[in-house]
């Protein structure tokens, strides 16, 4: 059995949903459903009614014999031409490295990480690492085995002792091309990236979230769980905090982060692009 986010579930796989709405899970189709109610018109879905979906959910995944190893010899079946990997960085099984790839000192990179040409990861980083998502069973937190990967595109750097989370399930952490992530970010399980981004030093990312292109995240900033960063050209203020969507391009500040400009050309201290 297949563990899946909903969004992502499929004929044969298992997911969960904890909500009431059908249109929630009108998309579902030959596959197995944890759920509080009977939903209709849903096609060839097993729907099994249980107290506390989610609970039973990652109660399952610790059954899922999906392990997540190290490779301590010298195979080089998918590593790429010409890159850089220090002696003391640890490479898991299966991880797919393209040409040109840097990986510094004491960076750990898990199974199921791929990372395209190009892309640097400095010293004492974690690439696909497992989160900490829980649930409470009524006594004891019940711990969500994360199943799922990384993908770091293109031209990519990556500082010095930043973690990325990867995917619950079967999703995957997704950096586009060309994002920069200073030393100290932490980015968190299922989210994505767009291309150009760049993030200064100790960015915090949880779950879910996913930031648009050419945006700027400034110092220790940090956008909640299942958030979104919906347009391209977004500035964060240094120790900002963003507690919902943001729509359109700006610089925002402040906690909760409220908008209190356009963007200009030549922000100081921010990187340059081109602003449609």
């Amino acid at each position: 059995m297949i563990l899946s986010i909903l969004p992502n579930a499929q004929r044969g796989m298992l997911t969960y949903y904890v909500g009431d709405n059908p249109e929630h899970v009108k998309h579902l189709k030959d596959c197995k459903l944890f759920c509080k109610q009977t939903f209709k018109d849903l096609i060839n879905v097993h729907q099994i009614i249980v107290e506390n979906p989610q609970l039973e959910f990652y109660k399952l995944s610790h059954t899922v014999q999906d392990e997540y190893t190290f490779n301590h010899g010298n195979n080089t079946q998918n590593i790429g031409s010409n890159c850089k990997i220090h002696p003391t960085a640890v490479i898991g099984d299966g991880v797919i490295i393209g040409d040109n790839v840097t990986i510094g000192p004491n960076s750990v990179v898990y199974s199921k990480t791929k990372i395209e040409n190009g892309t640097r990861i400095d010293a004492n980083c974690s690439i696909g690492t497992e989160g900490m998502m829980w649930v409470w069973d009524g006594t004891t937190k019940v711990f969500l085995r994360q199943l799922g990967g990384v993908k770091i595109g293109t031209n990519c750097i990556i500082g010095s002792n930043t973690s990325i989370v990867r995917g619950s399930a079967n999703e995957y952490t997704i950096i586009k091309n060309n994002v920069n992530l200073a030393p100290g970010c932490c980015i968190g399980h299922g989210t994505e990236i767009g291309e150009n981004v760049h993030f200064a030093n100790n960015v915090t990312l949880g779950g879910s979230v996913k930031v648009s292109g050419n945006c700027f995240l400034g110092c220790a900033s940090t956008i909640n769980p299942r958030i979104e960063l919906q347009s391209d050209n977004i500035i964060l203020g240094a120790g900002s905090v963003v507690t919902k969507n943001l729509k359109e391009s700006g610089v925002y500040v402040g906690v909760p982060a409220k908008k209190i400009k356009n963007i200009e050309q030549n922000l100081k201290g921010i990187p340059s692009w081109t602003v449609n």
